[in-house]
């Protein structure tokens, strides 16, 4: 049984960099609204958020040994994770201002 639950934005610049550091080379997919795929298994790079020097964006990075890609997410509003039963982060999920949901999904 999974749990998801929303981190607060006042912990999301510290959650994001645990979650970055802890997840490093994992295979990620990247979704919106659950239909378009925007990244295919690709290592995640890092995650990113720093309201005070990225205007309030997310920047997800992918790549093997160099970054293949930057998505940007502007003006995120939530940030949810989802764990399975042994707490292993197995997605996180951003909702921006124009209620477009981005899932990322870790591979296995």
């Amino acid at each position: 049984m999974s749990i998801t639950k929303q981190i607060q934005p006042e912990n999301w610049i510290e959650r994001v960099s645990v979650f970055s550091d802890d997840n490093k080379g994992r295979l990620v997919s990247i979704t919106l609204c659950n239909s378009e795929i925007l990244v295919d298994e690709i290592p995640l790079m890092s995650v990113n958020y720093n309201y005070q020097f990225k205007g309030y964006d997310m920047v997800i990075s992918v790549g093997g040994d160099a970054v293949e890609l930057n998505h940007i997410i502007n003006a995120p509003l939530e940030l949810w994770e989802t764990q399975n039963d042994y707490g292993d982060i197995t997605s996180i999920e951003i909702i921006d201002f124009n209620n477009n949901e981005y899932i990322v999904t870790f591979c296995k």
